[in-house]
């Protein structure tokens, strides 16, 4: 069963209803695509892809931003209309053609190079390596030990990061091996922000990574945009995330909850307004 919308996010939703250049954004893992057991097996809701296909016909800027590489996501997703920014906000698509951020492209041999180091280890079985170009992800939800894992990959990550001059973050079930860049979702979004000249604006996320996004979010709002940041909960959510978002809902269901009925009431708002004026 779908679940309900919790009256207090309805009403923290309803004054964006009527914000014109509203931005909706939202990353994908764990957000409208549930945790998979590998990146290659997860499918986004398709109660989500409804809801943001809709909102892209209501004159709304919609937007994946995502950890995935931007072309991933892409692919992904799957809908027109949308902005898709990957690898955290160090790449966007557009058109069919992936566009790095340049000051992210020096460190693709880093990259590499480091992962080329941790392949000397005697990694746990099930850990998963992926080489995203301008990051990494390092996946060890499938080790029978995941804490013995975690601890292993993270001593041997951070001593490998330092040698290369790579940072590490952790997140769920995974660590990320990115540039020492100030490039990230928040910055992203401030990118979205500021190009479409927008006046609002909703994130939704799961994870630590999606924690700069409501940031940006929670000063935009200071700046006098109306925004939302939006935490997508599990078993698995990180404190930070519970900290920093504005409101909450439980799992995809509760995005697709959320997604849906705001696609709905946004249609029906503006459609009003066009027949009043």
């Amino acid at each position: 069963m779908r679940n309900s919308l919790d009256p207090r996010v309805r009403g923290a939703l309803e004054p964006l209803l009527r914000v014109q250049r509203l931005g909706v954004f939202t990353d994908i893992d764990g957000t409208i695509s549930p945790i998979a057991p590998t990146p290659a097996a997860a499918v986004v809701d398709r109660a989500c892809r409804d809801a943001l296909q809709r909102l892209v016909g209501s004159s709304t800027r919609v937007a994946a931003v995502s950890g995935r590489a931007a072309a991933d996501a892409q692919a992904m997703v799957g809908l027109d209309g949308l902005r898709y920014i990957g690898n955290h906000g160090l790449e966007w698509w557009a058109d069919g053609v992936t566009m790095p951020a340049p000051a992210a492209v020096p460190y693709v041999a880093a990259i590499a190079a480091a992962l080329a180091d941790l392949a000397h280890y005697d990694l746990p079985n099930g850990v998963l390596i992926e080489n995203k170009g301008v990051t990494a992800s390092v996946h060890y939800r499938l080790a029978a030990d995941q804490a013995a894992a975690a601890a292993l990959l993270g001593t041997w990550l951070a001593a490998i990061c330092q040698d290369h001059g790579l940072r590490l973050w952790p997140g769920r079930m995974i660590y990320e091996l990115r540039p020492p860049l100030q490039l990230n979702k928040g910055t992203a979004l401030a990118d979205l922000l500021r190009e479409d000249a927008l006046d609002g604006a909703i994130f939704l996320g799961d994870d630590t990574t999606d924690v700069d996004g409501f940031m940006t979010l929670h000063y935009a709002r200071a700046a006098g945009l109306q925004t939302l940041a939006i935490g997508v909960l599990s078993a698995e959510t990180p404190e930070v995330v519970r900290e920093t978002c504005d409101v909450a809902v439980n799992g995809v269901a509760g995005a697709a909850a959320l997604l849906t009925w705001f696609a709905a009431q946004r249609a029906n708002f503006w459609e009003k307004d066009r027949q009043i004026g």
